[in-house]
């Protein structure tokens, strides 16, 4: 499970295990907010992340078991549009701490995929498709993710609605679902501004020998 923007004890009642990152511009945050929450029911390995990405947005990677099989997880959460730069007396033009992130993010993919299978998930800031803003950071954002399958882009079924949290992959795995989770409580109050997003992988088996 990768949650953003929560905090460190957000996910305590499932028992299981932790990681977590403070993220960028945590200066002025209660000392339990966390930008990036990742939880399993097994223990988790911490890979290091270059200082710049995690200084720069929110970027954890672990490792985790599923069942007997190794997983590598990276939870991310790229700034949004109007973020302030690093540090937050920086005065940067809209979308260009988005674009800082993404810059950095883009050779630690390609770093992290050489783990199998890799789920990249967390807050990506934005639609895809892109429905709103402009090109150039969403071309970047599409050249960022062009060696993961993002599974989460268009609608998502029963909400009918598209989503800026995302879920991408690399190795071998396939998304066997995908849908949305209200935001809701069954009493109809808010949990988050954001909906949830589910997705269930399921194994892609080796190709058998030839002959």
């Amino acid at each position: 499970m990768v949650l953003t923007e929560a905090h460190i004890d957000s996910l305590d009642a499932l028992g299981g295990h932790t990681l977590s990152h403070a993220g960028y511009n945590s200066e002025g945050k209660s000392p339990s907010e966390r930008l990036v929450l990742l939880w399993s029911n097994s223990a988790w390995t911490e890979i290091p992340l270059p200082p710049d990405l995690q200084s720069n947005g929110g970027a954890l990677l672990g490792q985790t078991l599923v069942g007997k099989r190794e997983v590598f997880v990276l939870g991310i959460c790229i700034p949004w549009h109007m973020s302030p730069g690093v540090p937050p007396q920086e005065r940067v033009k809209p979308w260009a701490q988005h674009e800082r992130f993404l810059h950095l993010l883009q050779p630690a993919i390609s770093d992290a995929i050489k783990n199998s299978p890799l789920i990249i998930a967390g807050d990506f800031n934005r639609f895809i498709p892109r429905a709103w803003g402009p090109k150039a950071p969403y071309a970047l954002l599409e050249e960022t993710f062009a060696n993961v399958r993002i599974v989460t882009s268009g609608l998502l079924t029963p909400l009918n609605l598209p989503t800026i949290d995302h879920v991408a992959a690399s190795g071998p795995i396939a998304a066997r679902s995908v849908r949305g989770l209200s935001r809701f409580e069954t009493d109809g109050r808010p949990r988050s501004d954001h909906f949830g997003v589910l997705v269930d992988f399921e194994w892609i088996p080796p190709n058998p020998p030839p002959g």
